[in-house]
């Protein structure tokens, strides 16, 4: 199974001046939460990937490992 390249979504959030609280609320949630997410200490959910990807303006694939 695939897993989430935490490190490719830092570095591309990063790489289009996103902050973490950019991010947290095109996924409708809270920055903590995104945080935890972006460390790896929640996992992403499925449903999730997509808006991720949009934002990140990448392909789904990209964002795997």
């Amino acid at each position: 199974m695939p897993t989430v390249n935490l490190t490719f979504i830092r570095k591309r959030r990063r790489e289009l001046n996103l902050t973490q609280e950019d991010l947290a609320e095109c996924l409708h949630m809270p920055r903590t939460v995104y945080n935890r997410r972006e460390l790896g200490q929640v996992n992403f959910k499925a449903v999730e990937i997509p808006l991720l990807a949009k934002r990140l303006k990448v392909k789904m694939e990209q964002l795997y490992s």
